[in-house]
C-alpha cells in the first residue's frame, strides 16, 4: 500500500477507554487504524507515527515463520538470521516477546542505539503488560528480551521493570 496521507487524533475505543488512533491512508481508499494505549502521553504527530509503524512491523510478523526451517520447526522459533552488521546508523537489535508460555522473535531491526532499543523493549512490555489478566496469566518473569546481532542477550524487561515504568508514564 502506498501511503498518501496519515491521520493523528485522539479517539474512544469500543470499551470506552480514551486510545491514540492512527490512521495510514493509500492510494485506491485503503486504510489501516492503529489505536494505541495513551500510556506515555504521546500525542504528537511523529512520536505518534513512530510508535504505530513499530507496532505495525510487531504486528505482522507475529506468527509469521522467517524461514522452511521455522515453518517445520515447532514454534520454538531459534534460527533467526542476520544479514547486515553496525555501521554508523546504529546497530542491529533482535526483539523476542513473551507469548504465552513460549516466545517470538521478530526480524531483526536497526536502531540508533543500544538506549534507543531499551526504551522500545520498555514501551513494548508495557503495553504487553496491559494484555496480561491476573489470576489466569503468570504475571512474573520476563517480558521482552533484546540480543545485539550475535545474539548475545543484552537487555531484558520483566513484568516488575514494565509495571514500574506503566506507573511512571501515568
Amino acid at each position: 500500500m502506498q501511503i498518501v496521507r496519515t491521520e493523528v487524533a485522539k479517539a474512544t475505543a469500543l470499551d470506552g477507554q480514551q486510545v491514540l488512533r492512527v490512521i495510514f491512508c493509500g492510494e485506491g481508499g485503503e486504510c489501516v487504524t492503529v489505536d494505541m494505549a495513551n500510556v506515555d502521553g504521546t500525542d504528537s504527530g511523529p512520536a505518534a507515527l513512530d510508535r504505530a509503524k513499530a507496532i505495525l512491523i510487531q504486528t505482522a510478523t507475529f506468527g509469521v515463520a522467517a524461514n522452511d526451517y521455522d515453518a517445520t520447526s515447532n514454534g520454538n522459533f531459534d534460527e533467526v538470521s542476520v544479514t547486515s552488521a553496525s555501521d554508523e546508523t546504529g546497530d542491529v537489535y533482535i526483539f523476542e516477546y513473551r507469548d504465552g508460555e513460549g516466545s517470538r522473535r521478530i526480524p531483526p531491526s536497526r536502531m540508533p542505539s543500544l538506549d534507543a532499543a531499551r526504551t522500545e523493549a520498555t514501551r513494548c512490555a508495557v503495553d504487553l503488560l496491559v494484555d496480561l489478566q491476573p489470576g489466569t496469566d503468570n504475571l512474573s518473569g520476563w517480558l521482552v528480551r533484546v540480543s545485539n546481532q550475535s545474539g548475545e542477550l543484552i537487555c531484558t524487561i520483566d513484568v516488575a521493570e514494565a509495571e514500574a515504568a506503566r506507573q511512571a508514564n501515568r
